[in-house]
This record gives C-alpha cells, structure tokens and sequence, in this order.
C-alpha cells in the first residue's frame, strides 16, 4: 500500500516539475521572443533548434533569417523565416558562374527554374552589413538565388538541439519495403 502512495507522489512531483518547467519557458520566451525553431524541410538538417545564447556570428552558424523578398514561384512572401548558414562576411570574395557560387573553395549548385531569381554572374565581394548565407544541400534556396542578405534580416542565431533527420531515414526504408 504504501508502495502506491509512493509512487503517486513522485508522479504528483514529476507533474509539477513539468508544469513549474512549461510556465518558465513561457514565461522566458513572453520576455525574449521565441526560443526553439523546427526546421523540417530538405534544405538543412531536420530538427528542433534552441536560440543560441551567444549571437556572436561565425563561418558556419545556423540563423534564422527573414526573406528579403516575395517568391510566388515558392509560394513564400517576404518575411517568411529560413534557416541557413552563415559562409561569407563582409569583405569576403565569392564567384557567381552560370552553374555554381563558389566561396573559400566551396561550390554551391545552382538550378536555373522560372519564377526563383537570379543572381548576375561574376567575381563579387561581399559588403558592409550583409552576408552569404548558403546551405550545404543542393536544393537549398539561398543566397545563391537571393545574393547577399542584409544583416539586419538575421533573427536569431540557433544551435541545433535535436536531429530527427535519422528517424525520417529509418522511416523511409521500411516504406521501401
């Protein structure tokens, strides 16, 4: 009997563990904005992602970004929030080719489509208060289309958190069968 009792207890304090922990969050982001991103589609790891609490930028961070401009080809207006990685600053060189943006010996694909623009081919650089910001996937919509993006477009900068990426892959085999 006292077994029961017992473990009805450590359930009623697990709860409002849980309860005490959910308000804090909601509390946290009421002051600060959101905290946490889902990112879903192909053009990045799939997962959750926590705003980081150093918003310093590096080579290689993840932001969210405001986009800069309407694509109805996408079906995305301007202001629609993406998740990409940080590959140039300013001062940095980068070449546009009819196939490719290339960037510190990186090249990113591009796909000619109707309806996404287009970058002018050239040797570039990047300048004060804007950023490359490209994804390793081919079919990333980036600044390989948009160009550089101004800084001030830049949300929030986030850590991946949790990958679900290998839990879709594992999903994706047994459909295969």
């Amino acid at each position: 009997m006292n077994f029961l009792k017992g473990g009805q207890r450590k359930l009623k304090i697990f709860m409002m563990g849980m309860f005490l922990v959910i308000g804090f969050l909601i509390f946290v982001n009421m002051l600060v904005g959101k905290l946490f991103y889902v990112n879903s589609t192909d053009s990045a790891p799939k997962g959750l992602y926590m705003v980081s609490l150093n918003q310093k930028l590096h080579y290689g961070d993840y932001v969210i970004v405001s986009l800069p401009v309407d694509v109805p080809k996408l079906h995305v207006e301007k202001g629609f929030l993406l998740l990409k990685q940080v590959r140039g600053f300013p001062g940095d060189i980068y070449n546009v080719s009819a196939d490719a943006l290339e960037i510190h010996g990186e090249r990113y694909k591009i796909f000619h489509q109707d309806g996404l623009p287009e970058i002018k081919v050239g040797e570039k650089q990047v300048i004060k208060n804007e950023m490359l910001l490209l994804n390793d996937r081919e079919r990333s919509f980036d600044s390989r289309y948009l160009g550089p993006i101004p800084k001030n477009l830049i949300v929030k900068k986030v850590d991946l958190l949790l990958v679900y990426e290998p839990f879709t892959m594992l999903n994706k085999e047994g459909d295969d069968e």
